[in-house]
């Protein structure tokens, strides 16, 4: 075989975008629909779906540091991409989140949410804090949430060319696990999974995802900074779950738009006990209903020795305090379980 004809190896993935202006061959947008809350009115819009696609489709043509970069990266690849499909999966106050698949030349597929503020005021001040928040917390739980990639801004045109009314829009990127649907509660206080066929969960699938639930945010306690998942502000946004056709659900973090600070192990089980949380206007205790369980969580979150010392350290503070959630004698009996 002659020199020119030899099979030449691929060159490794430098992290940088090709320079070529046809970096994406096409761009498709599925289910840009109007989006309700859980009480049935459309969601506020800021600008038009029009101009952020159109903004996009532009984006990713050009010398994009954003997008196109990080769908290579996850890649491992410098190869042009030659299509990519931008599905509008949810929407709320704050965000709109895209479901991003991308095909390279090499016929290799890669998957990444794509999270966009809705102005370039409130909710793009929040996005940014979220993903610092999504990166410190990835920290301790890189296999309990998703993976934070990259956040940027997304320029959106006046479209009559003013430059008063041009904007900057705060964004992020992070993997995309498969098969994950948001999190609520059913009208009979079970767990339920809320996508397109919303799935309610059994009483023993409740229980253990309130187990992984309280493991995760156990988890995420950082004692160096003293700060974690903050629990006074759990919504349907914070957690998703899978649908498994056998063994129990899975959990995962995906968003975070606040941290709770100044935490201690006490501190800690004392909101992780009280706490609940609301989906379609039911309300549920994040702690699952049997303190065993409570205390697995904890066991599988810090090791056993520390989730003795945890709660040794706050059965005497909630005893004076009279907790008594999630009902009367479980402090008293999560005790009795850390104690053998």
């Amino acid at each position: 075989m002659s020199p020119n004809n030899a099979r030449r190896k691929p060159k490794k993935f430098t992290g940088q975008p090709s320079p070529s202006r046809d970096l994406v061959f096409s761009t498709k947008w599925h289910n840009l629909v109007e989006f309700h809350d859980e009480r049935g009115k459309p969601y506020r819009r800021f600008y038009k779906l029009e101009t952020l696609t159109s903004a996009i489709d532009k984006l990713v043509r050009e010398q994009d540091r954003f997008l196109v970069p990080t769908i290579q990266k996850v890649l491992d690849s410098n190869s042009r991409l030659t299509s990519i499909v931008f599905e509008l999966v949810e929407e709320d106050a704050l965000r709109y989140i895209f479901q991003v698949r991308a095909t390279n030349a090499q016929k290799k597929r890669a998957n990444v949410r794509l999270v966009i503020a809705k102005n370039q005021e409130e909710a793009t001040r929040r996005l940014t804090t979220e993903f610092k928040h999504l990166t410190a917390l990835y920290k301790q739980i890189p296999d309990g949430m998703v993976q934070p990639l990259r956040s940027g801004a997304l320029f959106l045109p006046d479209r009559y060319r003013r430059d008063e009314h041009h904007r900057d829009i705060g964004a992020y990127i992070t993997s995309a696990p498969a098969r994950f649907e948001r999190l609520g509660i059913h009208r009979n206080t079970q767990y339920m999974s809320l996508g397109d066929a919303p799935h309610t969960f059994s009483k023993k699938e409740t229980e253990a995802l309130k187990q992984a639930m309280v493991t995760l945010i156990a988890s995420a306690f950082n004692p160096v900074t003293r700060d974690g998942l903050d629990t006074h502000q759990i919504d349907p946004s914070t957690f998703q779950v899978t649908r498994p056709t056998r063994g129990l659900p899975k959990i995962k973090v995906f968003n975070c738009v606040h941290m709770q600070t100044k935490l201690s192990p006490p501190r800690l089980l004392g909101f992780l006990l009280t706490d609940t949380w609301e989906s379609r206007g039911v309300r549920s205790l994040i702690a699952p209903d049997d303190p065993r369980h409570f205390f697995k969580a904890l066991v599988e979150a810090v090791g056993k020795e520390t989730a003795k010392e945890w709660v040794a350290r706050f059965a005497p503070l909630a005893a004076a305090d009279k907790v008594k959630a999630p009902k009367d004698g479980y402090v008293p009996e999560l005790a009795e379980i850390a104690a053998e």
